[in-house]
């Protein structure tokens, strides 16, 4: 891939824009700083805007050339030199480059401007060269028609003028509302450090906030749309307080701003995105209070601490090529979980990380064709297929803490530390890394260790001293991987395959394990289980062995289990009816003894071991159970235990879904709760009446009920719901050409990797096939294709050998 980089070297830009939200508008001129290299050429990225002018060193430059996103001109070989844009353009709602965002308040409609300009989109706010490695310095001034509007960006403000005029050629660029309009307030920032151009940032709209300082006096600021109570900003700014703390401590360099920011934003693509100095997140990543459930504590909580690592881990060291996107992620990844755990113990949340992180790793690693941690890529199109949370987040996370359980502890983050020091505003590599850590090891070299790794797709799977790569459908290769020690904790990225008499032996000590040997045979057993290295139906007694376990991690790799074996029952059939009374019986003693409501003495893992078996008893549709949920929960949705709120929805809207799907609607058009908001809508998306569900499908495309941000999960939602399983993959393939509009190239590849692993029969599977291998030439979804045909295959024939054994199992209960 051409590297604009190897033309011309940005040292500064001054960057200059006048932004009218309401007319969706944006005109400036950018003036970059830096020097030529191999040619007479310069080459800017320059995506969706108009240029009005270019200038080399003042001098008009007339023959310049604008084509497929490349700005081009002639200009002096290996000299320093100023480049001056001008360019116009008008702000889109994809939620990418500079886009709008909206939501309702006191009637009316509200308007946020926001950017997204990870991984290469800063090229659709402003000319530049958009690659990591082109590190700059950004002066950044913003001029708005609406005094009543908060204009933030990376740094603090340095001037905030009452009234500006605007500029000539910048009016005339603007659309006829704004031309005559010469009041505009300006804002303008303090220099940035150096950087790169996908953590500049900008937000404009009208908020409410709360603020603090860290123990060394950085301001800490969080942000919400107007409507939103404040209580839910005082964790989520106290929590970025105690990790700038403890990431300065950690990592032995200060955050080095003297301002940070977290912003709600009401549409946002992805969870979080890390910007120096003004973080944005999607509102139900960042809002939360004591009243909020375990779960959102847990996930804002890590999305904080994940984002706010990456102000050391991308923002102050950056990869230098997308192919390093792991060394931004994978590290944020593995620090969430030690910064949440050292502020919040009482969490427990390196549970979560085995239970969630690692198994969702171990399935995706183990499908033929998948990414390695460290992929190359040759297009544009293809670095937003890097960003697969599975593998560069999960997985790279995973070997991170294979690694540092290997070196210890101290050794890493010493290590870590000269990292900082060496590479502070600069940008870094893999090997970089390695050079950093070896000289705290313990007599092994970490590049010969990681290198595999990191470069090669899948894992092994481990019997007595032999190894071979696991795959999901039975193959293996010839693929080795370095194994220091296998231990049987959850560090290492491979399984264990024991002996059946190892296997039952550790079973009957099961209680004198440690929780990560516990986690680890089961996580182990239920993966070999999708191979015929174990049979599917032995996990049936598997599970009837938990009964009185009281473990919330435990149960939840059991649950893990028991929604895997529904894929070999059909609906509506005898199997069905006896596993569902099989379940409840399973969960009914330990339910029981914890009671449905919550109780001020219980601790974390009863709040989350109470979930677990809720969503047991539930898909088990016990008559009593349901019938139980309704007197032990009244009121109104606000009122219910968060915890337990989507369990009682679902239970309800199974009992007396005719009246009270409408109550849900009605309820989630007008709650500014995000938790509550995200409940009333999984609830929605489970409809049984032909109203309803023809509702919910028309919710998918150009309604005001569902956000962009929203629709991929709701439509996966209707996908494993019964009765709208069908209808959405059809929806899903009738449809394309309107999902790619609403989503751009950044997500559009989310949709067949989660459809794919929805599919469980071959008439669905011929149909998705026959639909993508159309798309199979677009660099954006390749590789995603590949791996969902694979996954399909893999799961279909184990469904094809496993069934009839499983159905006896079952029948014999």
């Amino acid at each position: 891939m051409e590297r604009f980089l190897d033309f011309f070297t940005p040292k500064s830009y001054i960057l200059d824009l006048f932004i009218d939200k309401n007319q969706k508008s944006l005109s400036g001129t950018v003036k970059i700083s830096g020097k030529t290299k191999k040619s007479d050429l310069i080459k800017l990225h320059s995506v969706g805007q108009k240029i009005d002018f270019v200038r080399l060193d003042s001098q008009e430059i007339v023959n310049f050339h604008l084509e497929n996103g490349v700005l081009s001109f002639s200009a002096p070989s290996r000299s320093a030199v100023t480049v001056e844009v001008g360019f116009h353009g008008s702000i889109g709602e994809n939620m990418q480059g500079a886009y709008l965002s909206t939501y309702e308040y006191q009637g009316h409609k509200e308007r946020i401007i926001s950017t997204q300009f990870e991984s290469h989109y800063a090229r659709e706010c402003f000319p530049c060269v958009d690659e990591p490695a082109a590190k700059a310095t950004f002066k950044l001034s913003i001029s708005v028609p609406d005094e009543d509007d908060i204009v933030l960006s990376n740094m603090e403000v340095d001037s905030h003028s009452a009234v500006c005029r605007v500029p000539d050629d910048c009016v005339a660029r603007t659309k006829t509302e704004t031309k005559h309009k010469s009041t505009f307030y300006r804002w303008q920032f303090a220099k940035t450090p150096q950087m790169s151009t996908y953590l500049l940032a900008f937000v404009i709209g009208r908020f409410n906030f709360v603020e603090g300082k860290t123990k060394s006096s950085v301001s800490v600021r969080t942000f919400a749309p107007l409507g939103y109570d404040p209580k839910l900003l005082l964790s989520p700014n106290k929590t970025a307080i105690k990790s700038l703390e403890y990431y300065d401590q950690l990592f032995g360099t200060p955050y080095p701003l003297k301002k940070l920011d977290q912003v709600a934003i009401p549409d946002f693509e992805a969870g979080a995105m890390e910007n120096w100095g003004l973080v944005t997140y999607r509102e139900s990543q960042l809002l939360c209070d004591e009243s909020s459930s375990l779960g959102v504590k847990k996930s804002v909580a890590l999305t904080i601490t994940h984002e706010l690592s990456h102000q050391w881990f991308g923002n102050l060291v950056t990869m230098k090529w997308w192919n390093d996107l792991w060394l931004n992620e994978s590290f944020a990844t593995i620090m969430e979980y030690y910064a949440t755990d050292h502020l919040f113990p009482k969490f427990h949340v390196w549970a979560d990380f085995f239970t969630s992180d690692c198994l969702a790793a171990f399935y995706r690693d183990a499908v033929q064709g998948v990414q390695a941690v460290r992929e190359d890529v040759s297009s544009p199109a293809e670095i937003a297929t890097l960003f697969d949370p599975c593998i560069v987040y999960a997985k790279g996370a995973h070997l991170m803490l294979m690694l540092i359980r290997e070196m210890g502890e101290e050794n890493f983050f010493e290590g870590l530390k000269a990292y900082f020091k060496k590479h502070a505003y600069k940008n870094a590599e893999a090997s970089d890394l390695w050079a950093s850590l070896e000289p705290y090891t313990k007599g092994f070299s970490v590049r010969d260790f990681m290198t595999v790794w990191i470069t090669k797709p899948g894992y092994p799977v481990v019997t007595d001293e032999a190894q071979q790569r696991f795959l999901l459908d039975g193959s293996t290769d010839s693929q080795k991987y370095p194994i220091p020690e296998v231990r049987d904790d959850m560090s290492g990225h491979y399984l264990i395959n024991l002996s059946g008499p190892e296997f039952e032996d550790a079973l009957k000590n099961f209680s004198l394990l440690s929780e990560e040997q516990r986690l680890r045979i089961l996580i182990d057993r239920m993966l070999l289980a999708e191979t015929p290295i174990v049979s599917s139906a032995s996990l049936l007694p598997l599970v009837s062995k938990f009964q009185s376990e009281r473990s919330a991690p435990v149960w939840e790799i059991v649950d893990s289990i028991i929604s895997k074996l529904i894929i070999f029952i059909d609906y509506d059939s005898s199997e069905e009816a006896k596993y569902k009374a099989f379940l409840y019986q399973l969960v009914k003693p330990a339910l029981g003894q914890l009671g449905l409501a919550p109780h001020p003495s219980d601790s974390v893992n009863d709040t989350e071991l109470r979930c677990t078996l809720m969503g047991i008893a539930l898909y088990s549709k016990n008559t009593d159970f349901l019938a139980s949920l309704d007197p032990a929960f009244g009121g109104s949705f606000e009122t219910w235990p968060a915890d337990l709120r989507p369990f009682i929805l679902g239970a309800k809207m199974w009992l007396n879904e005719p009246n009270f799907y409408q109550v849900v609607l009605e309820a989630y058009r007008t709650t500014t709760n995000p938790e509550l908001k995200a409940d009333l809508r999984s609830a929605l998306a489970k409809p049984r009446l032909k109203e309803n569900i023809d509702f919910a499908f028309s919710c998918l495309k150009d309604s005001p009920d569902l956000k962009p941000q929203d629709h991929l999960g709701f439509l996966l939602r209707l996908r494993r719901w019964r009765y709208t399983k069908e209808r959405a993959l059809n929806w899903l393939l009738s449809n394309w050409d309107y999902i790619y509009q609403i989503n751009g190239e950044k997500s559009i590849e989310d949709y067949p990797r989660y459809f794919a692993s929805t599919i469980d029969r071959r008439a669905d599977a011929d149909q998705f096939l026959e639909f993508f291998s159309q798309k199979a030439d677009d660099p954006v979804l390749a590789r995603t294709l590949r791996v969902a045909k694979n996954d399909i295959e893999a799961t279909l024939s184990l469904i094809a050998s496993d069934k009839a054994a499983v159905l006896r199992a079952i029948n014999k209960l």
